[in-house]
């Protein structure tokens, strides 16, 4: 691969992730399933030892959530371009929540959760999709 081919790729990858993030933050579940492939994989953060797996049982989770507003912030993000069609990502993430249905803007929690999620990407019908999602907690800081 081309030093160009490898910045798009990861270039498409950041754009991923970003959308993802956004798609949580707005609760749009169905929006969000479809960024995963059909055979996907996703340990949650808050359940580590658990995998979910494929996309309908991850869209039914993410149903199941407790209501509540959030703004996940992803930095850091590093893409291990493995081939054209294959690549891992990881990324730090920062949780901050507030109760659901409130005027904005909705008073944050003072819990502040701070982890990782390392992200193996696949190239699928010209798109790339979370194959297999890994979320940790590292850091906790503050109350509810």
């Amino acid at each position: 691969m081309t030093r160009e081919e490898t910045h798009l790729i990861q270039w498409e990858c950041q754009q991923l992730l970003n959308r993802v993030m956004m798609l949580m933050d707005s609760a749009r579940w169905e929006d969000l399933a479809v960024c995963y492939t059909e055979d996907a994989v996703l340990f949650r953060p808050s359940d580590p030892d658990h995998g979910v797996e494929g996309r309908e049982a991850i869209l039914t989770s993410f149903r199941a959530r407790a209501s509540r507003t959030t703004c996940h912030m992803l930095a850091n993000s590093v893409f291990d371009v493995q081939s054209p069609l294959l690549v891992r990502a990881t990324s730090r993430v920062l949780l901050i929540s507030g109760e659901a249905d409130q005027v904005y803007p909705v008073p944050a929690h003072r819990k502040l959760l701070a982890g990782t999620f390392i992200d193996d990407l696949e190239m699928v019908d010209g798109e790339w999709l979370i194959r297999r999602r890994v979320g940790s907690i590292e850091l906790e800081y503050g109350d509810q």
